[in-house]
């Protein structure tokens, strides 16, 4: 009797194919948010020290020393060296995926904050997120030991620098979706008082949930984010958005990586789509998936049109309907939202 499992040759082919452009996919998001113009904004909506700070000079505090999936995780030892490498159980070898240095504005040009980020696609995960993210802050503070703090004879604790972890997840529950959470150590009287001056704040994370709808949320930060990172608009939109909505300049660089995303993801579902109806299980499901993201496609479309991102010609030419049936659908959702066309 033939083995099912080898009677598929296409299946591991394509299975091959995902997981290289999966690759891609992460590195190009990588490069995207390690970009100064991305990162500047990153840090002063999530990180207290810029608050209020100009994107232009945060960009100027960040390190000359940014590295993305190179230093390793260090375990158990004193790292001397950026690409030591580190074996974690389950997982081999394991990297931040973006990690740098900060100045603190007004200060001189001493390094005062240790800062990585991380894109992380998945939410869901076997594992609390928050809880890994906690585990690299303890890594990041321990890994100074012999580099920014000793201790024995000539201890000095006080040398060791404030660590953050900002996450940015991308495919986030409903409830949590569209938040900025901040996890960190705090002072709690127990019994008694204790009026002195400590430093306890040395870690923090940062959970960023993006949303799956761009135009549903009224913070630029997450906005601009989710321009970035949504799989709803093409390569033009997003650039004219992040351009027009979010004051972006966009360079060559920012601009290659966005138009190879779009074409990682497109072909990634594209590739996911034809799996399913290979084995045969896209019938109804799969017809009440795509009719349900249609309708939302067309919603989103129509908020383009409204706030004059796109003309009403140019946004049809992005559906199925024809211009008929487009106007009618849009001025349908016009008096739904009580809006004059």
């Amino acid at each position: 009797m033939k083995n099912k499992k080898y009677s598929t040759p296409n299946h591991l082919a394509n299975s091959l194919d995902n997981s290289s452009q999966n690759a891609q996919y992460d590195k190009h998001a990588k490069e995207i948010l390690a970009n100064k113009q991305v990162l500047s904004r990153i840090l002063s909506a999530t990180v207290a020290e810029y608050k209020d700070v100009p994107l232009d000079v945060i960009s100027s505090l960040i390190g000359d020393d940014l590295e993305i999936g190179k230093h390793y995780l260090e375990p158990l030892a004193k790292v001397r060296e950026l690409n030591t490498e580190s074996t974690i159980p389950g997982e081999g070898r394991v990297t931040y995926d973006i990690k740098f240095s900060a100045k603190l504005p007004n200060k001189d040009d001493t390094i005062s904050l240790i800062i990585n980020v991380e894109a992380q696609r998945k939410f869901n995960t076997p594992y609390d997120i928050v809880t890994r993210a906690v585990f690299y802050t303890c890594r990041m503070i321990s890994e100074q030991l012999e580099t920014e703090f000793s201790i024995g004879k000539n201890h000095s604790y006080d040398d060791i620098k404030k660590v953050y972890s900002i996450w940015i997840c991308m495919d986030t529950p409903e409830d949590i979706a569209n938040s900025i959470t901040e996890f960190k150590m705090t002072k709690n009287s127990i019994y008694g008082t204790f009026n002195r001056e400590v430093r306890y704040d040395l870690q923090s994370v940062i959970i960023v949930c993006l949303g799956k709808n761009p135009l549903q949320t009224d913070n630029d930060f997450l906005g601009a984010l989710e321009t970035i990172f949504t799989e709803d608009f093409d390569s033009a939109t997003k650039k004219k958005r992040l351009k027009e909505n979010f004051n972006f300049e966009l360079d060559n660089e920012i601009d290659g990586r966005l138009m190879d995303m779009c074409n990682l993801s497109q072909n990634i579902a594209e590739r996911n789509l034809n799996k399913g109806i290979g084995i045969g299980r896209e019938e109804g499901r799969e017809e009440g998936r795509v009719e349900g993201r249609k309708e939302a496609w067309n919603e989103m479309l129509f908020t383009l049109i409204d706030e004059k991102t796109y003309t009403l010609e140019q946004a049809y030419q992005k559906t199925s309907l024809s211009p008929e049936e487009f106007n009618k659908a849009y001025a349908e959702w016009l008096e739904k939202n009580k809006k004059s066309q």
